[in-house]
């Protein structure tokens, strides 16, 4: 199993030109130049939360919930990367095998420096679908991870759910959905509760609009990306380290998640120590969308 030491790192990471101020900056680490957004505390800090987005969703994500959060815990500090192969990132050496642990690295090596940075012995991590496995790879491996979030996500391996008529088999090959807005459309009522499509079609509508006019910018370099992370996911089997996870974490899922079904949030559940769980009705998979504010109360009484 991949191996990595949260203290190596820190002595490892030696720039000193990162700022403690909002706004994208870069990180260069092992082959890749990683673009993240630091938020500080309003007042004294004495938490740090590192934000991991899923497959192919960058730090944009977050900016909602983070003027929520940041407003109800003035001690605070959130970051949120753009993982590799996606956002502003870019990857320099593509020699090396990219894995839902290499992700986890990096995440470990940011977290390294602002702890660092901001005196604090520990931080706390919340991972979204993909980005919930780099969480439980990241929290495995760091005892400094004090509180954990898992959202939507799953354990991966000989356990994992997959969504109905998808097979392991056929769920490592990118599907390109985005090419028009029907099939835009069709593809993304999967990701939500019936009660959000019936009550916010606009919005949906907007949503949609939105990445087929990305998609059309991006043009086909995002195929590779996609395929590449999609890959990393598919592959992944965290289930031997869910045992290691001391943090107290909390998993939160949307009874209706047609993407990652609810049963691998009781997986997870049932095979970390510390854990408790919160299910949202009628909610799918993009809960930072359907109950924001249901769940940034939730992420702040758990960090009190």
């Amino acid at each position: 199993m991949e191996q990595f030491d949260f203290s190596t790192i820190l002595e490892s990471v030696n720039q000193t030109n990162l700022r403690v101020e909002p706004g994208v900056q870069f990180f260069e680490f092992e082959g890749a130049r990683l673009a993240f957004d630091f938020q500080p505390s309003s007042t004294q800090c004495n938490q740090l939360l590192v934000l991991i987005n899923g497959f192919q969703r960058n730090h944009l994500d977050f900016r909602a919930f983070r003027k929520k959060i940041h407003n109800l815990n003035p001690n605070l500090a959130t970051l949120a990367l753009d993982n590799r192969y996606c956002g502003q990132t870019i990857v320099t050496d593509k020699a090396q095998e990219f894995t839902v642990f290499r992700m986890a690295k990096d995440a470990a090596a940011l977290a390294a420096y602002y702890c660092r940075t901001l005196e604090l012995n520990a931080f706390s991590a919340l991972g979204i679908s993909m980005g919930g496995m780099i969480a439980q790879t990241l929290a495995a491996h760091c005892a400094q991870v004090d509180a954990l979030f898992l959202v939507s996500t799953t354990a991966g391996g000989p356990s994992r759910v997959w969504p109905q008529g998808v097979e392991r088999s056929g769920a490592t090959q990118f599907k390109d959905y985005y090419v028009s807005l029907d099939s835009t459309k069709n593809y993304m009522k999967n990701y939500f509760g019936e009660r959000f499509l019936k009550n916010s079609p606009l919005l949906f509508e907007m949503m949609c609009k939105t990445l087929v006019k990305n998609r059309e910018k991006v043009g086909d370099s995002i195929l590779e990306a996609a395929q590449m992370q999609l890959k990393a996911a598919s592959n992944f089997d965290g289930e031997s380290l869910l045992p290691k996870i001391f943090a107290k974490t909390l998993i939160i899922s949307g009874d209706s998640d047609a993407v990652v079904p609810i049963d691998n949030s009781y997986y997870l559940k049932d095979h970390i120590k510390n854990a408790s769980m919160i299910v949202y009705k009628d909610i799918g998979h993009l809960i930072l969308i359907e109950e924001p504010d249901l769940f940034v109360s939730d992420i702040c009484t758990f960090l009190s």
